[in-house]
């Protein structure tokens, strides 16, 4: 015999949901935060030119700068989504739960 699903609303219900809204923002923020730091790594980085050509050299170190600026832009853009997910899903999942000693309100 199966144990009853909890009726949505209930605890478990909006446990399950601040858990995923957690991870979602959480995975959002921590992978901004590493495309942030490779693009300004990208950007502001030396590459290794040991072995090349003046030409060579120079396509890569443009090709990091510009590559950097992208994944900076991004990383950055991660960061605000996953606060903006954050901040909006607040109220909906963070807040506390009514007491069960006030009735509900009469329509």
């Amino acid at each position: 015999m199966t144990p009853p699903s909890p009726a949505p609303g209930t605890p478990a219900q909006a446990g399950f949901g601040r858990a995923a809204v957690v991870g979602l923002c959480g995975g959002m923020f921590i992978g901004g935060v590493g495309l942030l730091v490779l693009g300004l790594r990208g950007m502001f980085g030396q590459p290794n030119c040991i072995g090349l050509g003046e030409q060579e050299c120079e396509l890569i170190i443009e090709a990091f700068f510009h590559v950097g600026r992208v994944q900076t832009l991004c990383g950055g853009a991660l960061i605000a989504l996953a606060a903006s997910v954050f901040i909006l899903a607040r109220p909906r999942f963070f807040a506390p739960p009514a007491s069960p000693s006030q009735p509900p309100p009469q329509p």
